[in-house]
């Protein structure tokens, strides 16, 4: 505060020392200033002005610096790892600059606090996820060396079955992070975004044959869409073979490209059991899996879904569809 006081105040006394001289400069030219009179009062008023100035200086320095010194103290505390730290509520309802600074700084704060949390959980989850494979890996690795020879071959099929579901998951964990990271992302091109869903739906449809399960698209209206190509042709993959290995048997996963004034609507519906509706945020969160879902998925999929969608400045959500199944959108806006 002293440093502030100090600056306010000499920005007045220069000031008041440039009026002065003008003034007095205004005086001497006039004539007026050969009378002793004006000379004392303008000595008299220069030093009432002074003490006033200086009075009026510390408050607005006052005025300034507390504010900002518990915005200091606030960001020294999120410095220290005190991330819950917020800023008093008294200085968001000030009326000036001071105030918007406070609002930011706790949005920032709360920002900050949701990617550490977040970042925290993904290494648990992470650990906890290799774990089980590597440990299996170790047990097979264990029965090949110390078992029978004929079951060698059972056990290498597990260690190879456990290495691919180690690399698969290896391998979302990188996407997830390249798109968290904006690496190798270059620029967006215009490309056409229905000849994408049919190329995502066709592949998707030939691995459904085996499970006796289809893949149609409903409607697909025209668009050319300005994105990244390889992102959004991700989250649909993603999206649409979720609905592949969940959809009943016999039943097929309908797709629909709808085009509005605003955007456009990616639809995705299979015929499947659905998620509890408490879980209908939380699948597109890593790790986040149904409690009866007998997928070999690591949960993966549908967050990188949702991160490749944010990245277009898009949404995602899951329903329930009426008559039965999970209904999965997309909305992405055409600016």
């Amino acid at each position: 505060m002293r440093r502030l006081f100090l600056t306010i105040l000499l920005w007045f006394w220069l000031t008041l020392f440039g009026v002065g001289l003008l003034f007095l400069a205004f005086i001497t030219h006039s004539g007026l200033g050969k009378s002793g009179t004006i000379g004392r009062l303008l000595l008299h008023d220069s030093t009432l002005f002074c003490l006033a100035g200086g009075i009026f200086c510390y408050f607005i320095s006052s005025y300034v610096t507390r504010p900002l010194q518990r915005l200091g103290d606030a960001a020294a505390n999120i410095a220290e790892g005190r991330l819950e730290t917020r800023v008093d509520p008294a200085l968001k309802k000030r009326r000036d600059e001071i105030a918007g600074l406070a609002r930011n700084f706790d949005r920032m704060a709360e920002r900050i606090e949701g990617l550490v949390t977040a970042q925290r959980r993904l290494l648990g989850d992470v650990s906890h996820e290799l774990r089980s494979p590597l440990a299996r890996l170790m047990v097979a690795l264990s029965l090949v060396r110390q078992g029978p020879a004929d079951e060698a071959a059972e056990n290498l099929d597990r260690i190879g079955l456990e290495a691919q579901r180690l690399d698969t998951l290896i391998g979302q964990l990188l996407t997830l992070t390249r798109i968290d990271s904006d690496v190798d992302r270059g620029s967006p091109a215009r490309f056409d975004l229905t000849n994408l869903v049919q190329e995502v739906a066709s592949d998707a449809g030939f691995e459904a044959r085996v499970r006796n399960r289809r893949v149609a698209i409903v409607r697909a209206d025209e668009v050319i869409f300005a994105g990244f190509e390889d992102l959004l042709r991700s989250a649909l993959e993603n999206v649409v073979r979720n609905a592949v290995r969940h959809t009943a048997e016999c039943t097929e996963v309908e797709i629909s490209v709808v085009r509005d004034d605003s955007g456009v609507l990616l639809r995705v519906r299979d015929h499947g059991p659905g998620v509890p509706r408490n879980m209908l945020s939380q699948i597109f969160q890593p790790f986040r899996r149904v409690a009866n879902d007998n997928s070999n998925g690591a949960g993966l999929g549908l967050a990188i879904a949702e991160r490749a969608v944010n990245v277009h400045r898009g949404t995602i959500h899951a329903a329930h569809a009426p008559e039965g199944g999970l209904v999965v959108e997309i909305s992405l806006p055409m600016s």
